[in-house]
């Protein structure tokens, strides 16, 4: 008999089990029961099955070799402090091992193209944060540029949204993919997720990029690097990318 999770602290070390479908049958049955009746728990269940949903549909692309130097690079994540659970298999991927691969990502596209890296970490960010956080329409760009100033020691000028094009922003969080080093400005365009990246320095990197099923556009100027990524290939993404580069900061 499945017995009843009054914890969500519990639903962390079985979550990534649950997804991939190796849980045992009664916790099974308790975290899905669990799962019905407690919203939170439910996002993040279904941010780490939608993670894993992208990486299993691109895992051709993805998968071409575990190097040895990616697996080193995920063990020194891991002493950073990132679970050594996230990282425990290569293929079926939780949302979790997914961002510590993805942040490895130059060893899967390879080193010579930091574009594709940059990209494919941030698309991972992407998809995992708008299924994690709440978009949040009243979300005021001066007070979140403040409160990011103040936590991270550094300032960022948050481009406004267009009603007119049907841009509006949605919230501002940390990067998990970057170690929280850059900024994720997070909008909503006609309907769909796109990003806004800032990262605090200038990688000396710029170009397009096709993903994992996001489009990502990538410059530096300012004396940093920026990034746009996009759900749904939208045909005039160029005007959003030129509205971010003149007003972000």
């Amino acid at each position: 008999m499945a017995e009843e999770i009054r914890d969500c602290g519990v639903i962390e070390a079985h979550l990534t089990p649950f997804v991939d479908g190796e849980e045992s049958p009664s916790m099974r049955e308790s975290m899905t029961a669990h799962l019905a009746a407690c919203p939170p728990c439910r996002t993040h269940a279904d941010a780490e099955s939608s993670a894993r949903e992208t990486i299993h549909a691109h895992r051709a692309d993805l998968r071409t070799a575990a190097p040895d130097a990616l697996r080193s690079r995920c063990a020194k994540l891991s002493g950073l402090g990132v679970r050594k659970s996230f990282v425990r298999r290569w293929m079926p991927l939780s949302l979790a091992a997914t961002v510590v691969l993805a942040v490895s990502a130059a060893f899967l596209y390879g080193v010579n193209n930091p574009v594709e890296a940059l990209a494919a970490s941030l698309a991972i960010d992407h998809t995992a944060c708008f299924m994690m956080t709440s978009p949040d329409p009243t979300t005021d760009r001066a007070t979140a540029a403040a409160g990011w100033q103040q936590s991270k020691g550094w300032q960022i000028q948050i481009p406004a949204g267009l009603p007119d094009e049907q841009l509006q922003l949605v919230g501002v969080r940390d990067c998990a993919s970057t170690d929280g080093k850059a900024a994720h400005v997070m909008y909503t365009y006609r309907g769909k997720p796109l990003s806004l990246y800032i990262l605090p320095k200038d990688e000396g990197h710029s170009g397009t990029s096709s993903l994992l099923g996001r489009d990502a556009v990538v410059w530096c100027a300012k004396g940093r690097t920026y990034a746009v990524v996009a759900d749904g290939h939208p045909q005039d993404l160029t005007r959003i990318v030129d509205y971010m580069k003149a007003n972000a900061q």
